[in-house]
């Protein structure tokens, strides 16, 4: 890439750190080439960055330059410094994942540097993609600069975790192997699926193409709202009484077109020559065969919501006429991503409502229209940082994320632990 380039990508992607949950500052690292690279002056506010605040490098120059060197296969870095990553990175040495993102896209295991020189930090992440630096933020690394601050955002977001974590009655982390194995995984599979430039484009009529177009547009909306980083979550809507269309693996919701969409048969899981689907392929498809009301699924990553997956707790929705819409959200048992334990364990917490939190994971949403899939998953996500005392609604104090009818108090008594739900298991 030649260096104007390379500056448009850098503010562009700064705009990923907007602020909902909190307030990033730090620099961004993009390599050019074999020789050079871009960062941002030190120390800014992330979501103002401009032209001016990035500079051209020697690539054998700087901490920066060193681990450009050494990393052949890391293009883009991200510091930032939040609230959350210093408070947590002062007091630990190391943080073990209790999200099953943290453990796929970082690794089993997350340290704490005591300094962030270019030798500490490229011992500490020969194995790994992220790190925190004692009372100073995170560093994370990735092959491009979507996924370094996807790696930057699921660090904080696990870090608030740490810090919310008393509110729902401590974390339930992972073991070391259950960590192990998604890290394999993400290695092995999702990072290197749906890399291809194209697909060819699928023939259908105006209603399936007016449907792969509403996908992509919530999809968009999805991460402008926060409520996932990255390519993480997935979105669906049902065809016909044996077909789904699905938002394919690993691949940003900004660049998602018509023909990237997935078609799936309900019963078999058959795709044919398309994209690749969601590795929740088969969680989707299990809820339409069992809820033929059901047209929509949304599965999401937010920050409040996954404090309370952290801790397989849920929650309860107060306001009268939105619990009618959306139930009360209870927590599933945890089990392993894309397995067919999974999908019995969240069609279990989802008896009653349609809204669940997946243990250690996320949360899923159903309706039968993909709009108000949208707008419960914004209103569940507000009802979630309000509980929990979040200073987002922080900046605007108000109930942005989700229909106002939504009655965010914040009482212990509404938090949901695995100990207290009761829910009926399907037939």
């Amino acid at each position: 890439m030649d260096i104007k380039e390379g500056k448009e990508i850098l503010l562009k992607r700064s705009n990923a750190f907007h602020e909902r949950y909190f307030r990033a500052y730090g620099q961004m690292m993009l390599r050019v080439d074999d020789k050079t690279y871009l960062m941002s002056r030190n120390n800014l506010r992330l979501t103002t960055l401009k032209e001016s605040d990035i500079d051209l490098y020697d690539i054998n120059t700087g901490d920066i330059g060193q681990i450009f060197r050494s990393r052949p296969d890391v293009n883009a870095m991200v510091f930032i410094c939040t609230e959350a990553s210093v408070f947590f990175s002062q007091s630990h040495s190391v943080m073990k994942p209790a999200l099953d993102d943290l453990a796929q896209i970082i690794g089993p295991d997350v340290p704490v540097l005591d300094s962030s020189s270019a030798p500490e930090i490229l011992r500490a992440l020969k194995s790994r993609h992220g790190c925190f630096i004692k009372g100073s933020g995170i560093f994370s690394i990735g092959k491009d600069i979507e996924e370094a601050i996807a790696g930057a955002r699921i660090l904080e977001k696990s870090a608030e975790c740490e810090l919310y974590a008393h509110k729902v009655h401590g974390l339930k982390y992972l073991s070391p192997e259950q960590a192990q194995r998604l890290s394999d995984f993400y290695d092995r599979t999702y990072s290197k699926v749906n890399k291809s430039g194209t697909v060819d484009f699928v023939s259908s009529g105006p209603e399936e193409f007016q449907m792969r177009n509403e996908i992509i547009e919530v999809g968009k909306r999805m991460a402008w709202e926060d409520l996932v980083q990255g390519t993480w979550g997935n979105i669906s809507m049902r065809l016909n009484d044996h077909e789904m269309l699905i938002t394919p693996s690993g691949m940003d919701y900004f660049n998602i077109r018509i023909e990237d969409i997935v078609r799936v048969d309900l019963n078999t899981l058959e795709y044919g020559l398309q994209r690749t689907p969601s590795s929740e392929c088969r969680l989707h498809a299990g809820i339409y065969r069992s809820d033929p009301n059901c047209n929509a699924i949304l599965h999401t990553h937010s920050n409040g919501i996954s404090v309370f997956a952290a801790a397989h707790a849920g929650f309860r929705i107060s306001d009268p006429e939105m619990h009618a819409v959306i139930g009360d959200l209870h927590c599933s048992e945890y089990q392993m991503p894309g397995t067919d334990e999974l999908t019995a364990s969240v069609m279990e917490a989802l008896s009653g409502s349609h809204a669940c939190i997946i243990a250690n994971h996320g949360a899923l949403f159903c309706s039968h229209d993909i709009r108000i899939a949208l707008a419960i998953a914004g209103a569940c996500e507000t009802r979630a940082c309000n509980l929990l005392g979040f200073n987002s609604m922080i900046n605007s104090g108000s109930e942005t994320a989700g229909p106002a009818a939504v009655r965010v108090l914040s009482q212990e008594s509404d938090i949901l632990t695995r100990a207290t739900i009761e829910v009926p298991r399907i037939q």
